[in-house]
């Protein structure tokens, strides 16, 4: 018997950054359903739709991004790729570098994603931004087809985020508060705004870079080579120095990775690629950004680096954003229809059960990670529990499972509360079924071949192929106060 046609979802990727604000419009296509529902749901070909112009972001003073004006922008786009809001399946709506910190920043996107789709998420984190531009860049698949393990250095205005990819798969991300923006000028070369970053990475000797003096372009090119020694020791360390500890947005690495393969992405990224960089106008874009990628170009350490040209550069995030946010569940799902789609949920890790070899130890356990929750997350509302691994797959450890499962969420005081069990085991059919009869089959949802961590976020959409998986983008929320 033949698979059904296959689906297609109309993805859009919203990346509003310290520089520049770009959307990406996309057709994910999905594997055809198998008439048994044995096979895995994935995207089997994603194609690019609509691309916006690359536009400054709009800010309000320094304080506030424009709301109003990145609105428009994005509404304007969507009706430009031949869509309405309500057409919009899937993506992700992202603040990157300086303009994930301010003010207004996680309100703002998280107004983006309701306005732009049913399904759209809202999303930061320097380590995310690192691998949906390696996505993006095309090095995370080239990686996979090659197996070799490159590092793709996305330099943006505010940061740089470096991701490596090792087998097609992300194995490390490094990132920095390093960008082109950190310093921006006026038309007369006088310093207009100058970032927290700086004072970081600006030697001891030195005196702070004041609002409306000047310097030399001594002092500018000294300062830009500084910025250049970071992303260099980021790209080649661990071990790290302690300015690139200073600036590091993330925890870095301990353990030293070889590299076969080095990518340029983001703003800076593009510069970086232009053998003539050093003879442009430093002030070409009003900040840092020529000065600090000539400073990566014409470094000594950068002719020993294995360099390739990326097929995306600048608009690397964004393509991520648009074609890579979504994962799908394996099939053998138990949905509860009347908790999709849900936003935001965090993910508690319920570790260890494959060794709790009783009902009242697999309570214990669960009881300990929601007790945890409650006390060190302030978590009252939905959330997802993931389970690594609940041991053999037979019909009897399920069992015992699901009742020690059961038992601690009866135990809990919000015990009306839905349950979502995430694992990374194909059981979610069978668990989902006993966890039902046991709590409310209203109440339960059991999603399987997931593997998330604990402090991460997911967005579960309306299921797919025939209500036989849901779709799922596992993110990060970090926005600074």
């Amino acid at each position: 018997m033949p698979g059904a046609d296959p689906e297609t979802l109309s993805s859009i990727g919203i990346d509003i950054g310290t520089t520049t604000t770009q959307v990406i419009v996309s057709d994910l296509v999905l594997s055809a359903p198998t008439y048994n529902g044995a096979a895995t749901v994935d995207v089997v070909e994603r194609r690019v739709r609509y691309r916006s112009p690359i536009r400054q972001t709009p800010f309000a003073g320094d304080q506030e991004i424009d709301t109003d004006a990145v609105g428009e922008r994005i509404d304007a786009d969507v009706r430009k790729a031949g869509l309405t809001p309500d057409e919009i399946d899937t993506g992700a709506v992202i603040a990157t570098g300086e303009a994930a910190r301010k003010a207004n920043a996680e309100a703002l996107i998280t107004r983006l994603a309701e306005r732009t789709g049913e399904f759209v998420v809202a999303t930061a984190g320097a380590s995310l931004e690192a691998v949906l531009a390696g996505y993006g860049s095309g090095a995370g698949d080239r990686s996979g087809t090659d197996g070799s393990t490159i590092a793709t250095v996305d330099i943006g205005g505010g940061t740089t985020n470096i991701a490596v990819f090792e087998d097609g798969k992300p194995l490390q991300t490094r990132c920095l508060d390093v960008g082109g923006r950190l310093v921006r000028f006026d038309d007369d070369g006088l310093v207009r705004a100058v970032a927290e970053p700086i004072r970081r990475c600006r030697p001891p000797d030195r005196s702070a870079i004041d609002i409306g003096s000047t310097r030399s372009d001594a002092d500018w090119n000294a300062l830009a080579r500084r910025l250049a020694d970071r992303v260099f020791d980021a790209i080649e360390g661990p071990p790290f120095d302690e300015t690139t500890r200073a600036l590091a947005v993330t925890d870095l690495p301990e353990t030293a990775v070889d590299i076969d393969e080095v990518v340029f992405t983001g703003g800076v990224g593009r510069l970086v690629s232009d053998p003539a960089v050093d003879t442009r106008d430093p002030l070409e874009y009003g900040d840092l950004g020529v000065r600090l990628a000539a400073a990566i170009r014409t470094h000594e350490r950068f002719d020993a680096l294995p360099v390739r040209q990326s097929a995306e550069d600048i608009r690397a995030t964004v393509i991520g954003a648009g074609t890579r946010t979504t994962t799908f569940t394996g099939r053998t799902i138990a949905p509860a229809a009347a908790l999709l789609p849900a936003r935001n949920l965090p993910v508690l890790a319920l570790e260890g059960l494959e060794a709790a070899d009783s009902v009242d130890a697999v309570r214990a356990r669960t009881a300990a990670v929601l007790r945890t929750a409650r006390n060190r997350r302030d978590i009252t509302g939905l959330f997802a529990l993931h389970v690594s691994s609940v041991g053999p797959l037979a019909y009897d450890r399920l069992r015992l499972v699901a009742r020690g499962i059961a038992a601690a969420c009866d135990a809990r005081l919000d015990g009306s509360q839905p349950l979502v069990l995430l694992t990374e085991q194909n059981c979610a059919k069978v668990l989902g079924q006993l966890l039902e009869s046991m709590i409310d089959a209203e109440s339960v949802m059991v999603l399987d071949e997931l593997a998330v961590t604990e402090d991460e976020y997911v967005d579960l959409g309306t299921p797919v192929a025939e209500n036989a998986a849901v779709p799922v983008t596992i993110k990060t929320l970090v926005f600074d106060e």
